[in-house]
C-alpha cells in the first residue's frame, strides 16, 4: 500500500497543462509590391471555458476585426490564423492568434 501511495503522489502532483494546437490556416498572399515593403500586423485572444461553459463566444470575430483595423485604408495579405487549445483542470483555454501583412 505505501509503495503504491509513494508512486501515486509524484504522478499526481505532475499532472498539469497541456497545450493542443488544433488548426493553423494560411490564407492567400496577393502581393502588388516585395513582401519586405509590408509592415507584419497580428492580434490575439482568448476564451475561457469553465465546466464547458462560457460567455464570450466572439473571441474569433473580435480578433480578425482587431487585425483588420490595424491596416485602415490599406490591404492585408497572407492571413495566418492559429488555433489552440490550453487544457487545465476542469477548465480551458481556446486561443486564437492572427498575423497577417499590411500594405498601405
Amino acid at each position: 500500500m505505501l509503495r503504491s501511495l509513494l508512486f501515486m503522489l509524484p504522478t499526481g502532483l505532475s499532472i498539469g497543462c497541456t497545450y493542443a494546437v488544433h488548426q493553423n490556416h494560411t490564407s492567400d498572399f496577393v502581393l502588388a509590391k516585395p513582401l519586405t515593403e509590408h509592415r507584419k500586423i497580428e492580434a490575439r485572444d482568448e476564451q475561457q471555458v469553465i465546466l464547458g461553459m462560457t460567455g464570450q463566444t466572439d473571441y474569433v470575430d473580435n480578433t480578425y476585426r482587431r487585425l483588420m483595423n490595424q491596416c485602415e485604408g490599406g490591404t492585408v495579405t497572407g492571413i495566418q490564423t492559429r488555433y489552440s487549445t490550453s487544457l487545465s483542470f476542469m477548465s480551458w483555454t481556446n486561443v486564437v492568434h492572427m498575423w497577417g501583412y499590411c500594405s498601405e
